[in-house]
């Protein structure tokens, strides 16, 4: 596996203070271009898988949607397999759904399954049209065992791609935790606007995305969404999680000082974990070139330690 040298590895994190400083605010989240989509995304992400679970009410969602649109969060991600998190989510955006962009996730194989999908999330998230659908973690082969049959007319492509002449989606994107050459793949059909990848600075040591996708991703002007910034799952004899109150900034610091990064998707399931994160929106500041160095060398130390958390490199 190849994996940046210190001195590139701080190159990059630093390259990005014109980004930042180019970003327009909108309550005082910057924004960001997102691809080549023409849509300033906040770099700051309502990531709605933990707000699933039935423990979590429909008001809590409701004031999470609420304070974090009027805050200037305008990106919501969301998935079928989150538990109640369309249902949830659709009904929190009632009234507000045209001030985000609203993405959800395919999990079946074939054209017929996908168009159905699409269209139950469509119901389930009570909206004419969906912003972006994610291929849910391409790099999974049990989910997808031959990629190039979902990457087909006859496969799920096949439904994202009439999905989007009908209206009833904009864009088409996919996710991955690891197998790169997939989502590659992907990228080559033509067809992808957007995607969606692990991004910290202890799993760059293992699967390290950053060198093997986010190239090309800039070459095709490819909107680029970090996800796992705080690590996770808990897997392993080793929590795979930046969990502690000093990882968070450094954390959320490094996927916005990644150039390529639009928007970081970031799962909280209460008004105050929302705030936490608004707040560190509206501080940061890119990596100096000392502190990408330090990063870099603990993550090194914790990658041996976390292991290939999220499945086999590929």
């Amino acid at each position: 596996m190849k994996i940046l040298t210190r001195r590139h590895f701080s190159k990059l994190l630093v390259a990005s203070p014109i980004v930042a400083e180019n970003a327009a605010r909108t309550g005082d989240i910057p924004r960001r271009p997102l691809g080549k989509l023409g849509f300033e995304v906040s770099i700051l992400c309502f990531g709605a898988q933990h707000i699933g679970p039935p423990a979590t009410e429909q008001a809590v969602v409701d004031r999470i949607v609420a304070e974090g649109v009027d805050s200037g969060i305008n990106y919501i991600d969301t998935a079928p397999n989150y538990t109640q998190s369309e249902e949830k989510v659709g009904r929190a955006l009632q009234g507000r759904r045209d001030k985000v962009f609203l993405v959800t996730k395919i999990e079946t194989r074939t054209r017929e399954e996908a168009m159905g999908q699409i269209r139950e999330s469509l119901r389930r998230l009570r909206t004419g049209h969906l912003d972006c659908v994610h291929y849910h973690n391409i790099g999974r082969d049990d989910r997808w065992p031959d990629i190039n049959q979902v990457l087909s007319e006859d496969g799920a492509l096949g439904a994202l791609i009439e999905a989007k002449k009908q209206g009833l989606i904009r864009h088409i994107g996919c996710s991955t935790h690891s197998f790169p050459g997939r989502t590659l793949k992907a990228f080559a059909t033509g067809h992808f606007d957007m995607f969606m990848g692990v991004l910290n600075f202890v799993d760059r040591h293992v699967y390290n995305l950053e060198e093997k996708i986010l190239p090309e991703a800039r070459r095709r002007g490819i909107g680029v969404v970090a996800m796992k910034a705080l690590g996770g799952p808990l897997r392993g004899p080793v929590p795979a999680r930046l969990g502690t109150a000093a990882d968070f900034v450094p954390a959320m610091r490094y996927v916005w000082s990644l150039p390529e990064v639009s928007v970081a998707a970031v799962g909280f399931k209460t008004v105050e974990e929302m705030r936490q994160n608004i707040a560190a929106a509206r501080a940061f500041q890119p990596l100096s070139a000392a502190e990408a160095k330090e990063l870099s060398d603990r993550g090194r130390l914790m990658a041996a330690q976390w292991g290939q958390t999220k499945g086999p490199v590929g």
